[in-house]
């Protein structure tokens, strides 16, 4: 069996150990959340610039089917001025423009969702580093404690409670007894 004081130090030690590991571990996961951030701010971008580009590319198909509508018609004879073929390029137009306006909608919309991904893995990362430090605080706090009990358990027989013939009493001091009523 191991010197009571030897058992003690290792518990420390370990305990020392322990809580460098889950601080540390706190950094990392904060570190990787961080980085999850990141990805998803740029993912965000990413949509939205995607959104743009389809919306252009959505306009210039209109532009086109316009196109090919007002040479179809008047090839056909139509007067271009005519309600009739007004009222078709201009509903092409207007669907077109819905197109791209829902194209841009929809990109914004999958941009708030990374956006909002992003903020939870920055909190995350916050009660990650949190979590670390407490779990290291808690560890160093209660070391102490574990310590004496090794100590305890390995025979030791010092106390820092005054019991077991240590204090004041081994050293001869006296304490005055208070008066009666206090």
């Amino acid at each position: 069996m191991c010197e009571p004081t030897t058992l003690a130090a290792a518990v420390i030690g370990t305990s020392a150990l322990q809580a460098y590991g889950q601080y540390t571990d706190g950094k990392f996961q904060a570190s990787v959340a961080n980085q999850n951030a990141k990805i998803n701010e740029d993912a965000a971008l990413d949509a939205i610039n995607k959104g743009n580009a389809q919306a252009q590319e959505q306009r210039r198909r209109t532009r086109q089917l316009a196109g090919t509508q007002a040479a179809t018609m008047s090839a056909s004879g139509i007067d271009l001025s005519t309600a009739g073929a007004l009222d078709i390029l201009g509903d092409t137009t207007a669907m077109g423009e819905l197109d791209a306006l829902t194209m841009v909608n929809n990109a914004s919309r999958e941009a708030y969702g990374y956006r909002m991904q992003a903020e939870n893995d920055r909190l995350n990362a916050k009660m990650a580093r949190r979590s670390g430090n407490m779990g290291a605080m808690t560890t160093l706090l209660t070391a102490p404690i574990q310590a004496y009990g090794a100590y305890q358990l390995a025979g030791g027989t010092w106390s820092p409670f005054g019991g077991g013939g240590s204090g004041a009493a081994k050293a001869g001091k006296t304490f005055a007894k208070a008066p009666k009523g206090f």
